[in-house]
């Protein structure tokens, strides 16, 4: 009977594990895991922060699921280093794994600038259940109608904003770069976004970096590069991720950003990695979407190595953001004079739509949607087909016109 074993149990741990199972009913899975809880979908964390809900609510299986299909989980277990000679693991209290096939998917951690006053009390990350627990009881503790900052504009910090001024906090964020989402989203969009927040009473503040957090018990101020001090009670610093390469190196694996693995997502004989630990092609994505193909193709090799081929992603976001739904898959953000392209904008502001398309030769390279509901589905086809839609032009400069209405 054939051992798999996978490190971490975020969605591309589980994908994998699934996988197989589906594939190889008589294997043996196991999943170890440094967390004490079962699998969660993480941007249900910014549920936690505002709502009363427990670990359970938003468990995506119970433990009755996991020995229904016969995945033995090994909570709060973390791997200290990988022998991949000996097809052997040491965990961190001391014992011994052996495997017959290896997939590490223990993801990434935040990344914390190191501007002074980064670990002041009261200043926080939010990356898993733990960190979304302290933040409510903290902005229990604070009370109503208090100064909150987030560093950094991006998905993880605008949602989180969003739900500081849903818990009745006064939330700023601020945003290194000129305009908010600058890798998923263009200015004009960005412009419109940024509109909804602030109308929402959620100050923006782009072009701005931290300097240093003061305050001794708590925070006290965020003071920024400018000069500008901003009163706080709670920091979340929403920078961005770094792969937990650690166990990479420990294990003398080879790394960069992330694992470093061919079209198999092998990392060495009988070893793979996916999801935001695994960097292929240069590209670490850190995204959902990329994660899942990355397990699924992983654990088919698990299973009969050289079965699957992953020939990366496409930059793939759809998401929720405070309520506002948003896509954004391929080739967004380009020289804007870039003769190759031809783009083709709508807009309703007023509405909080928008949606942008990158074409090439007519075909579509990339597109951008805000506030228009049940469009991804037929974005994503047209994107990874690259769809002609040059029949199309001049409706598509209509914002009542839906993708849904193009035959290519």
């Amino acid at each position: 009977m054939k051992k798999y074993v996978i490190v971490g149990l975020g969605i591309a741990g589980l994908t994998a594990a699934k996988t197989i199972r589906s594939l190889d009913s008589g294997s043996e899975i196991s999943i170890y895991t440094d967390e004490q809880t079962l699998f969660y979908p993480k941007p249900k964390l910014f549920d936690l922060i505002y709502e009363t809900l427990s670990a359970k609510d938003i468990y995506y299986y119970d433990s009755f699921w996991y020995d229904t299909n016969r995945i033995r989980l090994h909570l709060g277990t973390g791997i200290r280093k990988i022998d991949s000679i000996e097809h052997k693991l040491l965990t961190e209290d001391g014992g011994t794994v052996n495997y017959d096939s290896l997939l590490i998917a223990n993801g990434a951690s935040c990344f914390v600038p190191s501007f002074e006053g980064a670990y002041t009390p009261g200043v926080f990350t939010l990356r898993n259940l733990s960190d979304a627990f302290a933040i409510r009881r903290h902005s229990r503790l604070i009370g109503n109608h208090k100064p909150v900052v987030v560093i950094g504009g991006g998905v993880l910090g605008l949602e989180a904003a969003h739900s500081f001024m849903k818990n009745k906090l006064r939330p700023t964020v601020i945003e290194l770069n000129s305009y908010l989402l600058p890798s998923q989203i263009d200015k004009e969009g960005a412009d419109i976004l940024r509109g909804i927040f602030e109308n929402w009473g959620i100050e923006i503040k782009t072009d701005s970096s931290t300097e240093r957090i003061t305050g001794e018990k708590n925070v006290d101020k965020v003071i920024l590069s400018n000069g500008t001090m901003l009163p706080a009670e709670m920091v979340l610093i929403s920078s961005g991720v770094r792969s937990n390469v650690d166990l990479l190196e420990r294990s003398k694996l080879p790394y960069k950003k992330g694992a470093l693995v061919d079209d198999n997502l092998t990392v060495t004989e009988d070893v793979y990695a996916a999801g935001d630990i695994a960097e292929h092609n240069g590209n670490v994505y850190g995204i959902i979407p990329p994660a899942i193909e990355q397990a699924t193709i992983a654990a088919k090799n698990m299973i009969k190595p050289g079965t699957a081929t992953y020939h990366g992603s496409v930059p793939t976001n759809t998401l929720k953001i405070a309520g506002f739904d948003f896509t954004s898959i391929g080739l967004v953000n380009l020289i804007e004079d870039d003769p190759q392209y031809e783009i083709i904008r709508a807009k309703a502001p007023i509405d909080g739509k928008y949606r942008k398309i990158v074409l090439k030769d007519g075909k579509v390279q990339g597109i951008i949607i805000l506030g228009l509901k049940g469009e991804a589905i037929a974005a994503n086809k047209l994107v990874n087909t690259h769809a002609d839609v040059s029949q199309y032009k001049e409706r598509l400069k209509d914002i009542a016109f839906s993708l849904k209405e193009t035959r290519t």
